[in-house]
């Protein structure tokens, strides 16, 4: 790079290149990368390439002047063991990296210049300001540069302009472009001293969660309502700049986050930066290869915190909890803030995060575990499966784009959205649709409102129960109620009249929609089916240790009486319903078995479906009924098994899903 050889070149440049090169940074926010394992030596390294390379197709006086403030604003990140130890022993605010740097600059400079001292000082707090992190009077230095004719109004202009895309613009080109117009104001505020501004709670906590719901809005204004509470969070906002706030807290729900600024608004006194970098260090771990947040360390947090009330919190009165304790250290103007976990704690949290990834028996256990500990937030929590659960729903939606075929009328209720998809493929084909989701799973709850944020999606979402749609939706409220891949999981979880795996909640769920939709207003069902045939299959496992996962299956699985006979050591004779349905779980492998084992895919054959459906709706039209087998199946378990009938001849596994479209009727009475 032209640029950079240029500034090699020059001696003044050295030490922040040295930096920049040799060591390796602390303090990166984890928001910019998808792995822990890319938190490598270079990171500030290649962002301050990536910056320059922006700045080099820039037309200015002062691309010099700009190029010395981006090699230099991220130096606190950087040092080696003995610089960092000197940096500490000078009293430099590391953690507030641009303060720190700045520092950093003003000693080891051999080229001082004020107007680069303040914008290293100031560089990034017109994004934070954006983000909600701060408050504008903290770029008030900027303006002091014209007050002292340092800087004209339309140099200062020039440069905060240039200087905060190609910040920006490193982080991503579509953030830039889509706040270059909200940047700008901000710069003619601060080149004109227009500073004074008022930013209520709510705005403030919807700034730092780049978009909240409604109801966390309500929840917000509810908590606020008390005095001492909203005093407390208008003083902590207006005296101190957040930094990693997002990336830190951004898992946990909105009463979560409140209580956590209150603890800190206990200490506050004279503070005037807040880091939560030490708890965005200590919230990640990597799971295939992603960075996710630590759902046992968050579910451990998050029982810590409930247990807290607003009173004992303001009053600084928290009992102590065996397992966490909260975590300030302050260093000169600055709070820094984790939360401690216990050696109990760290040893469970560990055993299951190894646990997660080990022997299926070993897991069932965990899953008693996480009960016992209360990791799970209800029984539908699948806790990082639910990560691979709703992108496998989504990568499956061609699959189910044939049911928008059958929708009719305008109003539309997808019955356990998983990953949302399917509401997404709705909105994208019809854009007069208004859509609805409800799930009974916390965690698939706050995940899609989160996707809903931010991808701004115009979904409405409910935490109910499938089988008592009447308790939150009126009569005739919807045109279409869709259960894609659902009713089995009803079928298999939910205890009806003593009893799992009762037909009867099939029937209760189908009249409970019926009762809700208009006359003329469909059903949709794409679910789990079984054939009419009675044949035997025979299956040849490839590998033969694994006939033991069909053994082990046999009696794990409470859904029915599966029956298999041996006639080899790795071949079976079974019905080809049983064949199929232990096929289901087989398919998703060992991590997903404890969960898969607990669920009968197939559980009417086509014909039994509509008869049901005759029976149990009355009036009602059966518009579609069909079967088939789900691409994939076939070619994902080519390898591990051949598939024969009685005679050893190679078939096709058998029909694995079905759709029906049911309309209700007219002269119908609720059900």
């Amino acid at each position: 790079m032209r640029l950079l050889d240029e500034l090699k070149n020059k001696n003044i440049y050295i030490y922040p290149i040295k930096q920049l090169v040799l060591t390796k940074e602390k303090n990166y926010n984890l928001d910019r990368i998808k792995s822990l394992k890319d938190l490598k030596t270079s990171l500030v390294y290649k962002s301050v390439l990536n910056t320059l390379e922006i700045l080099e197709t820039k037309n200015t006086k002062f691309k010099d002047l700009i190029a010395e403030v981006l090699i230099w604003m991220d130096t606190a990140k950087c040092g080696t063991k003995e610089d960092i130890r000197e940096w500490k022993k000078q009293g430099y605010n590391l953690f507030t990296h641009n303060i720190g740097s700045s520092e950093i600059y003003k000693k080891y400079s051999s080229n001082y210049n004020e107007v680069i001292y303040v914008l290293i000082k100031t560089h990034g707090l017109i994004g934070q300001y954006i983000k909600g992190e701060v408050n504008l009077d903290t770029n008030r230095d900027l303006y002091s540069l014209i007050e002292k004719k340092l800087l004209t109004k339309n140099e200062l202009k020039e440069i905060l302009s240039i200087l905060n895309e190609c910040i920006i613009s490193d982080v991503s080109i579509k953030i830039y472009e889509k706040e270059k117009i909200q940047i700008e104001e901000i710069i003619n505020k601060i080149i004109n001293n227009e500073f004074d501004e008022e930013i209520s709670i709510v705005d403030r906590l919807d700034k730092l969660n780049e978009g909240i719901s409604t109801n966390d809005k309500k929840i917000i204004k509810d908590i606020i309502n008390d005095e001492n509470v909203h005093n407390r969070l208008k003083q902590l906002f207006i005296s101190n700049e957040l930094w990693y706030y997002k990336s830190a807290l951004k898992s946990f729900d909105i009463d979560s986050q409140i209580k956590i600024l209150l603890i800190i608004s206990n200490y506050i006194d004279g503070s005037k930066e807040i880091t939560f970098a030490p708890l965005m260090e200590n919230i990640y771990l990597n799971y295939k290869k992603i960075k996710v947040v630590n759902i046992y360390k968050q579910r451990i947090i998050d029982a810590y915190l409930k247990n807290m009330s607003y009173k004992q919190i303001i009053n600084n009165k928290i009992k102590n909890n065996i397992n966490l304790s909260y975590l300030i250290k302050r260093t000169n103007t600055t709070i820094e803030f984790n939360f401690m976990f216990s050696k109990v704690a760290k040893k469970l949290i560990e055993f299951c995060e190894v646990a997660y990834t080990s022997d299926s028996l070993y897991n069932k256990s965990v899953i008693l575990l996480y009960d016992l500990f209360g990791f799970r937030k209800d029984n539908y929590d699948r806790f990082y499966n639910e990560i691979d659960y709703l992108e496998t729903m989504n990568s499956t939606i061609n699959n189910k784009s044939v049911l928008l075929d059958y929708i009719v009328g305008d109003k539309v209720l997808d019955v356990g959205p998983g990953g949302g998809a399917l509401m997404d493929l709705i909105l994208d084909t019809y854009n007069d649709k208004t859509v609805y989701g409800i799930d009974i799973s916390s965690n698939v709850i706050e995940e899609l409102n989160k996707k809903k944020i931010k991808e701004k999606r115009n979904y409405n979402l409910v935490k109910g129960n499938a089988l008592n749609l009447e308790d939150y939706f009126e009569k005739d409220s919807f045109d279409t109620i869709i259960y894609s891949s659902i009713i089995h999981e009803l079928f298999s979880y939910i205890t009806y009249d003593n009893k799992k795996f009762n037909h009867e909640v099939i029937k209760k769920t189908l009249k409970s929609a019926y009762n809700i939709i208009k006359v003329g207003g469909r059903i949709i069902i794409r679910d789990g089916i079984m054939t009419n045939s009675n044949e035997k299959r025979i299956i040849e496992f490839k590998n033969k240790e694994d006939i033991n996962i069909l053994k082990r299956y046999v009696s794990d699985f409470k859904g029915r009486k599966i029956k298999y006979e041996l006639i080899d050591d790795n071949k079976v004779i079974m019905d080809i319903n049983d064949s199929m349905e232990f096929l289901y779980t087989y398919t998703w492998g060992e991590e997903a078995y404890p969960l898969e084992v607990q669920e009968q895919f197939g559980y009417y054959t086509p014909s039994e479906y509509e008869e049901m459906v005759r029976d149990t709706l009355k009036n009602s039209k059966i518009i579609y009924s069909k079967s088939f087998l789900q691409s994939g199946y076939q070619t994902h378990l080519e390898s591990k098994i051949n598939y024969y009938d009685e005679n050893y001849n190679t078939v096709n596994l058998p029909n694995s899903t079905y759709i029906l479209v049911i309309e209700k009727g007219s002269d119908n009475n609720e059900i």
